[in-house]
């Protein structure tokens, strides 16, 4: 189990620094006029798609659900690639006030129940384009935000390239043409030219310099997490043990489809009468699942739990590796609200800097932490 842990551990590490930069390469650091040519080229790539029959789980010109759509759309015609459901889509991008959003940003809705289950590529002048499912027409068309049906489930606006200013509706279809769209989800009557992208792209507009340093900052969420800690086996029996509790704070960035983060936890654990500071690199990998990994501070004089006092030593490096899993949210203002249940290995060894004996390095080490979490999302105070 030891000598595995520095291997796990460096490929955390590794994996978080490699994906750092790659969404935030692809999209940050787009000018105004490079993230106006990306949306053109979103809406132009995605009228070829308009009649497509709707098939769940399709991403494809056989069949297309909704969210399989923006993701083809995005990853084809500008090499960027979203989560693959309408969920996992609205966690990705930054959520935007409705008088802000521009052709190319997405619509959510929530068709089926409080859940965002529907996803469309906004094209202006209240037009979007989606797979629809269900209705008098189905399969691709162009909607309006004004029938009734997409009014009444209309969830927000989210968007995940760099803002350009363009919020007038005298913009239809990001100045591609005719949108041809009517509320039975006719086709397009005409497609837009790659000249009018190449015009848009040289306009300039305001905030020359894009999102920048801002727009970065909007994706980054801070959790603030209180758990009670816990085993149920000590290296000679089973029984609940408690473990004490951590307080945990942590920060992420929630632009691609792997949010790489980093925090410290401050841990009181009297079963071991120790106090632990960990500090870790983690990675986000699906909504409401967490790795991480890091070295950890022990104060104190540690012992095993459930032994007369036998000491045991902490190893900062390889120090922990977890897992963290998280309920949905409930927003509550501008925060938000989950459970959690962690399952961390803290790396002890004896006191000559021997490794432990398995049941005696899993009595001291794994501990399972039951908690909240309160998520300040920046965008949200920004």
């Amino acid at each position: 189990m030891h000598k595995n842990l520095p291997k796990i551990i460096c490929c955390l590490i590794l994996c978080w620094a490699v994906c750092v930069p790659m969404f935030c390469q692809a999209v940050q650091s787009m000018t105004v006029g490079e993230s106006r040519e990306a949306r053109q080229k979103m809406i132009d790539y995605s009228k070829q798609f308009v009649g497509v029959p709707y098939v769940y789980g399709g991403a494809s010109k056989s069949g297309m659900d909704c969210s399989g759509l923006i993701f083809t759309v995005a990853n084809d015609a500008i090499g960027i690639k979203l989560p693959r459901s309408a969920a996992g889509i609205y966690s990705a991008v930054r959520i935007i006030n409705d008088s802000e959003k521009e052709a190319g940003d997405l619509v959510f809705f929530k068709t089926v129940g409080s859940r965002i289950s529907h996803v469309g590529l906004y094209l202006g002048n209240n037009q979007f384009i989606h797979a629809a499912s269900d209705g008098p027409n189905t399969g691709v068309i162009i909607s309006s935000l004004k029938e009734s049906y997409w009014s009444r489930t209309y969830a927000g606006a989210g968007r995940f390239l760099p803002a350009t200013g363009d919020t007038s509706e005298q913009r239809v279809v990001m100045e591609g043409g005719s949108a041809g769209a009517s509320q039975g989800g006719g086709l397009f009557a005409s497609s837009g030219s790659g000249d009018n992208a190449a015009a848009g792209s040289n306009a300039g507009g305001k905030g020359g310099g894009g999102e920048g340093a801002n727009g970065f900052f909007r994706r980054v969420a801070i959790d603030g997490t209180l758990t009670g800690d816990w085993t149920f086996f000590s290296a000679n029996r089973f029984h609940l043990i408690f473990r004490g509790v951590t307080l945990d704070a942590h920060a992420r960035y929630t632009g691609g489809n792997l949010e790489p983060g980093f925090g410290f936890s401050l841990s009181y654990d009297p079963a071991m009468k120790v106090v632990k500071l960990p500090l870790v690199f983690s990675l986000t990998v699906a909504k409401g699942i967490r790795v991480y990994a890091g070295p950890v501070f022990a104060m104190g004089k540690p012992v095993e739990p459930g032994t007369d006092g036998n000491r045991v030593k902490g190893s900062i490096f390889p120090g922990v590796i977890g897992l963290c899993l998280q309920t949905p949210t409930l927003k509550a203002g501008k925060v938000e609200l989950s459970l959690v249940q962690d399952l961390r290995y803290t790396v002890f060894n004896d006191m000559d800097g021997a490794a432990l004996s398995p049941l005696s390095s899993l009595s001291s080490g794994l501990v399972f932490s039951t908690g909240i979490r309160v998520t300040f999302p920046l965008s949200n105070f920004m």
